[in-house]
């Protein structure tokens, strides 16, 4: 009897700890899609899944809906379902031929059968046999197809190099071209390509992720850098290939771990700044040139621009029968059209930053809506620097001759009447009309934040009057900070009976199409009037009841252009008044 029960209690003992089977149910993912399935054994968060015919399928742990996360989260928290893949079932007489649904994922989820490498034995042996691996391509010694290309005045060794890689010597600087990007190639691109067309179908990279130039290498994907010069822990790159194999983020996935020796080249490029190559003909397009190397538009700026600007200005494309033109009408994929501009105007003026618009809104401050690119973070010092040089030295297509000096004085403008640039027989707004496009209602509601009216001179005319006829004595110099985004449509601007100074004379001169200025009974003086000095259409100046002088007439003298000028009861004198209209007869001045 006590032998029975002894042999009793050890069963149930063994049976306690026995893996429960898990029932059949039905999973479901986010987006409405289901399959019936039981779970039967899971790899980090993948979970291995069997349908009622006994194939297996991997199910990824983020794509099945919260509850059933919750299920499994609970399952293997209380040890339900064994850890690992359990072996394919043997198949029996009567199922010797395999259910259609075998090999497939499950209702459009993303899942594969077994290791891509991998078959089941079809011995009833229960066996996983291994597909013989794919045999390498290799050309016979002195065969045509086995010579690696070179253009002419490239040293065989260096092309050769590039295209097979090199071990670097005791103490010679790792070269990204010859040493790195081979590495990356050979271990890395199966999974992290340029995009690619297979029928008819785009095949981007896993992760959104490129190793196929120094570029893509630094640009890292959006969830941030890959890799960060001279900071190993701050490196994904190099930290996924230390990583035990075991690990779910451990890297490469396929074809056993990298070699130590290719690691630590990997290493010491990025302690020794993960920079790109340089001189000859492996240098990589991208990075910044040295303090005395000319900037070039094809190696320094367009691969810039490709990285953070044209999401938004590339060339027009058909979506859904639909043509979808670049923002603003600017496009910037080729050197001709960013020297082109757009209805607004060039953007580059070459030889003269401060006139380029380019290098305007790239050096504006973060919170303002006009900074450019508007998505990620702005361009780093190093990238406005580099183009700022690309403009003073002539923003041609072609390097030029020796390196700018970003920080020498500019050179003198040479000054151009504004009658010059308009015919005779045209209206001046007319003519400043036909440069602009309408500004966006949106623009227009983000300029009246700070209490401005602003409206269209008409429908059709892009041009636009700015007032603040409402609470005028609450609005000072900040008003004006809410224009930057229609700068340019500004014709007319009233800031009469406001609290301005100065400094907002400061903004007004830097509106380039503004033909129509009142700052009656305003705190303005003498000084603001030098900001306005450069305003080639401005026609009409309301300073009456304000604070200008004697001394402020001498700036209004040089501003020939200026049709109509108003000075009631301002401090300038009578003499003030005699020797501006002798430096301006033609102006109608009222005093």
């Amino acid at each position: 009897m006590g032998k029975d029960f002894r042999l009793l209690f050890l069963l149930f003992f063994t049976l306690s700890f026995a893996w429960a089977e898990e029932p059949f149910r039905t999973f479901k993912t986010p987006q409405g899609k289901s399959f019936e399935g039981k779970v039967v054994g899971y790899e980090g968060q993948t979970f291995i899944l069997s349908n009622k015919a006994g194939a297996l399928f991997k199910v990824p742990f983020n794509a099945l809906s919260n509850e059933d996360k919750s299920y499994l989260i609970e399952a293997v928290q209380q040890n339900r379902i064994p850890k690992g893949t359990p072996p394919p079932p043997v198949p029996s007489a009567a199922s010797s031929s395999p259910p259609a649904s075998q090999g497939s994922t499950a209702q459009g989820i993303d899942a594969t059968v077994s290791k891509d490498n991998e078959k089941a034995g079809t011995q009833g042996d229960g066996i996983i046999h291994k597909a013989p691996p794919k045999k390498k391509v290799v050309f016979r010694k002195g065969s045509f197809f086995a010579h690696v290309p070179v253009p002419l005045g490239v040293s065989p060794e260096e092309a050769l190099a590039k295209v097979q890689g090199s071990i670097p010597q005791p103490g010679e600087p790792i070269n990204f071209d010859r040493h790195v990007l081979p590495i990356l190639n050979d271990r890395c691109d199966s999974c992290h390509h340029a995009p690619f067309d297979r029928s008819g179908r785009l095949v981007n990279p896993k992760a959104s992720l490129r190793f196929d130039s120094y570029e893509q290498v630094m640009k890292g994907n959006l969830d941030g850098p890959v890799v960060v010069a001279n900071d190993l822990e701050g490196s994904s790159l190099y930290t996924v290939l230390k990583l035990p194999e075991d690990d779910d983020l451990f890297m490469p996935p396929k074809g056993g771990p990298m070699s130590a020796e290719r690691i630590d080249i990997i290493k010491r490029w990025i302690e020794e700044g993960a920079k790109p190559s340089k001189g000859g003909v492996t240098s990589t397009k991208g990075g910044i040139p040295g303090p005395d190397e000319p900037v070039s538009f094809h190696h320094h700026i367009m691969p810039l621009i490709e990285n953070r600007c044209l999401d938004c200005h590339g060339e027009p494309y058909v979506k859904n029968g639909r043509t979808i033109k670049p923002n603003a009408g600017l496009q910037l994929n080729t050197y001709e059209w960013i020297i082109k501009g757009n209805v607004d105007g060039t953007i580059v003026t070459p030889g003269d930053p401060a006139d380029s618009t380019l290098n305007y809104v790239i050096n504006l401050p973060e919170d303002d809506p006009e900074i450019m690119p508007p998505k990620g973070e702005p361009l780093t010092e190093d990238q406005k620097l580099m183009i700022k040089r690309w403009i003073l030295e002539g923003a041609s297509e072609q390097p030029a001759a020796v390196a700018a000096d970003p920080n020498a004085a500019p050179k003198a403008k040479e000054n151009v009447a504004a009658s010059d640039l308009i015919k005779d027989d045209e209206d001046l707004l007319a003519v400043l009309a036909k440069r602009l496009s309408a500004p966006s209602k949106t623009q227009l509601l983000a300029a009246e934040k700070t209490g401005a009216l602003v409206t269209q001179l008409s429908e059709r005319n892009p041009l636009v009057r700015a007032e603040f006829s409402s609470f005028a004595s609450e609005i000072d110099d900040s008003a004006l900070s809410a224009f930057g985004n229609i700068k340019n449509n500004i014709s007319h601007l009233d800031l009469s009976r406001t609290q301005i100074t100065d400094t907002a004379l400061k903004t007004a001169g830097a509106l380039p199409n503004l033909t129509w200025l009142s700052a009656r009974n305003t705190r303005v003086g003498d000084n603001g009037l030098k900001s306005l000095s450069n305003l080639k259409y401005l026609r009409y100046l309301n300073l009456s009841g304000t604070k200008v002088t004697d001394k402020g007439t001498v700036t209004l003298s040089q501003m020939k252009e200026l049709d109509e000028i108003y000075l009631w009861a301002s401090e300038v004198s009578d003499k003030g008044i005699a020797d501006l209209r002798k430096s301006l007869p033609d102006t109608k001045i009222l005093y």
